[in-house]
């Protein structure tokens, strides 16, 4: 059984991320999918699709949908693989996703996983975009930082929205992406109680 939702209770979220780790751990993948819709351009659209075996979530779809190129990232439990639960929840998608103005949708993976299922992309039709991203983390531990005098660094509060949206826009924007956009980023940023943003 799939339903689908545009946000996840705490029960779901719970069951999401047992999954998803789950499913890291079997892969060997750390990204982890957005759990949340508040980027979304329509707070509306399903961004969650859960599929339920006998009561136990076993995949998952979400969706990260910030303009309507969107990006979709699919999980199944390895215990449930190969039964066509990724494209029952893909399908499920793209029915329930119909009448909201979808441009393109991007599959969101990882090489180690492309590596170890080499007739994935194939088998889904996919072409592999040249413009794929790294990402790269650091651990949680601290570390020197040269002192710089003349250097000031805050924690961002929401008086700084417009500078910060200002900044990020002129930096960091692609061509095709808005302002609109930008400031939605960095007002759910500043809102959010478990992120932190800092100036310099």
């Amino acid at each position: 059984m799939i339903q689908a939702r545009n946000k996840l209770s705490q029960e779901e979220l719970s069951e999401a991320k047992k999954v998803i780790n789950c499913c890291q751990n079997y892969d060997g993948t750390y990204r982890d999918p957005y759990l949340s819709n508040m980027l979304n351009f329509d707070p509306n659209m399903p961004a969650f699709f859960l599929y339920y075996e006998k009561g136990e979530l076993v995949g998952l779809l979400t969706v990260y949908a910030d303009d309507q190129d969107v990006e979709v990232t699919i999980l199944v439990h390895p215990g449930h693989r190969r039964q066509g639960i990724a494209r029952a929840l893909f399908t499920s998608f793209e029915r329930e996703t119909a009448s909201f103005p979808i441009r393109s949708v991007t599959f969101q993976t990882e090489r180690i996983f492309l590596e170890n299922h080499p007739d994935f992309a194939s088998n889904w039709g996919l072409i592999e975009d040249e413009e794929t991203e790294t990402w790269l983390g650091k651990d949680r531990r601290p570390y020197p930082l040269a002192n710089v005098s003349h250097l000031e660094v805050l924690l961002a509060d929401s008086s700084y929205q417009d500078q910060i949206s200002q900044l990020k826009f002129q930096a960091f924007s692609e061509e095709h992406e808005s302002r609109e956009v930008v400031d939605r980023y960095v007002a759910e940023a500043l809102k959010d109680p478990e992120s932190r943003s800092y100036i310099l």
